[in-house]
């Protein structure tokens, strides 16, 4: 007989839980339930070598992953892998455990097929002692650059008759395979190989020249890069020429690119590119060298320079002597704060119109006290407090929604809606007329909207209960939860009784 009551009261009171559970559930709560403190783990650091990789280089990415002191035990990293979305570059698996106040530092190598900014995501998880995992995330902008395989050589003959031949690597990938000859017409008279040459670094080689022709002699550079065969050529009589300008690719309020163009046959090296406002240097940019015919190029944020005009000015050295080159460029001017109303949408009513729409600003800089109202005029009166709606600021390329209201007489087909703002410490109106349908006034003893169960289409009415009402009702829920617990009393008082 215990064993029946028992069972009873157990039933009563699941019961009484489910009710419970469904009751939460109809006034809107979400029941949950308590999991375990996470693994005090960060993922301290990434890294990535080289910092700024070529297409189809190998690239290093290290992830130090940290597992605080005061943590909840040993942690097991699971899986370190490299994502951006929805690609997968490259995944390690089983890396091993970290103690309390230790780190291990994963390498994961990828290889970029493009080049461009490549926004990846490194993604760790790990394993706690109760054997739930966790991922943790660090962002990564990696900039991979195209192949660039630019070479020049250099020749400097001395009294004694010596030529020293320099070829200099300008470009972002290693030359190899390099061999430079020594040419009188197309008849090579001397050949020496070099090691191969770093990007940035050079290689010199020497040639005895003594009693040839200067007006005959050359030298020919043949090396590898990116898979390529390449020649650069110089000859020992050519003149040295040193020309340089600037080019302007783009000129915006915001951004500015400025191009240092080589139109010489000798290298430009120590290239720096300043911008200058009202004789004040703003901004510096330095570059890679730029070989005879070639070009590098800078951009500036030129937005808030204070000036119509900025001057460009590259400073670089050639030839054993520094060079200067500027270019004076009009920026183009702010454009101020607009205000319009677009998305615009009348409803009319029995009497009276309802205007919803967004105040969008198309400009530049941004608006301040906006204000969207009636204006009043034949057939059209400003609806009590409805007739104006303060927006406030409104910042560039943003936008803001608005609601009027308006009484209108029958056979009315627009209304004047006007509009207020501040730009550039300015007050600017505007009034833009808003079509409505001369038409829609329902007959006499018809009903509104609102009254056949439509509702409100615009921004005005009453407030609106929750749609659909399909929840399940609390008042029968709480008498049945008081009913169970009376039960479930009654059954206890039993079981003592026994």
């Amino acid at each position: 007989m215990r064993v029946k009551r028992l069972r009873a009261v157990s039933a009563v009171a699941g019961g009484v839980l489910l009710v419970c559970v469904l009751l939460v559930s109809s006034l809107g709560g979400t029941a949950t339930t308590a999991s375990a403190d996470a693994p005090a783990v960060q993922v301290t650091s990434v890294t990535s070598s080289p910092d700024s990789p070529v297409v189809g280089e190998t690239v290093t990415m290290e992830a130090t992953v940290s597992n605080l002191e005061g943590t909840n035990g040993t942690v097991e990293v699971t899986d370190v892998y490299l994502r951006d979305w929805p690609t997968e570059y490259e995944r390690v698996e089983n890396v091993g455990s970290v103690a309390p106040g230790g780190s291990v530092t994963v390498p994961v190598t990828t290889v970029f097929d493009t080049p461009g900014e490549k926004r990846v995501t490194v993604h760790v998880v790990v394993r706690d002692g109760a054997g739930d995992s966790n991922s943790y995330s660090y962002p990564l902008v990696v900039d991979v650059e195209e192949p660039d395989a630019d070479g020049d050589l250099s020749v400097d003959r001395n009294a004694s008759g010596e030529t020293a031949v320099t070829l200099t690597n300008y470009g972002n990938v290693d030359f190899t395979d390099v061999e430079i000859a020594a040419m009188s017409g197309d008849e090579r008279r001397a050949r020496r190989h070099a090691l191969d040459v770093a990007p940035g670094d050079d290689r010199t080689v020497t040639f005895d020249t003594e009693g040839d022709d200067v007006d005959d002699l050359a030298f020919v550079a043949n090396y590898s890069a990116n898979g390529e065969t390449h020649e650069v050529r110089r000859a020992l009589g050519e003149t040295p020429d040193v020309r340089g300008d600037l080019s302007i690719a783009g000129s915006a309020p915001d951004r500015t690119t400025v191009s240092l163009e080589n139109y010489g046959n000798v290298a430009f090296s120590d290239v720096e590119v300043a911008a200058v406002v009202d004789g004040e240097v703003r901004d510096r940019r330095y570059t890679r060298d730029v070989p005879a015919d070639e070009n590098r190029s800078a951009a500036f944020d030129t937005e808030g320079y204070d000036a119509g005009n900025v001057t460009f000015t590259a400073s670089y050295a050639a030839n054993g002597e520094t060079h200067e080159v500027s270019r004076e460029v009009a920026l183009e001017p702010d454009v101020s704060g607009e205000i319009r109303l677009t998305a615009v949408e009348a409803t009319r009513r029995a009497g009276s119109v309802s205007i919803d729409g967004e105040a969008a600003n198309v400009g530049g800089s941004d608006a301040e006290s906006v204000l969207v109202s009636v204006r009043g005029g034949d057939g059209v009166t400003p609806e009590g407090g409805s007739g104006e709606y303060f927006v406030g600021a409104v910042d560039a390329s943003e936008f803001a929604t608005f609601e009027l209201a308006a009484s209108v007489g029958n056979g009315t087909t627009e209304v004047p809606v006007e509009v207020s703002y501040l730009v550039d410490g300015e007050r600017v109106t505007t009034v833009r007329p808003v079509e409505v349908s001369s038409t829609g006034f329902p007959p006499t003893g018809a009903a509104t909207s609102e009254q056949s169960g439509g509702g409100p289409s615009g921004g005005s009415g009453g407030p609106q209960g929750p749609p659909g009402d399909s929840g399940l009702p609390t008042l029968p829920i709480l008498v049945g939860v008081i009913a169970l617990i009376g039960a479930a009393g009654g059954l206890y008082y039993l079981w003592n009784r026994e």
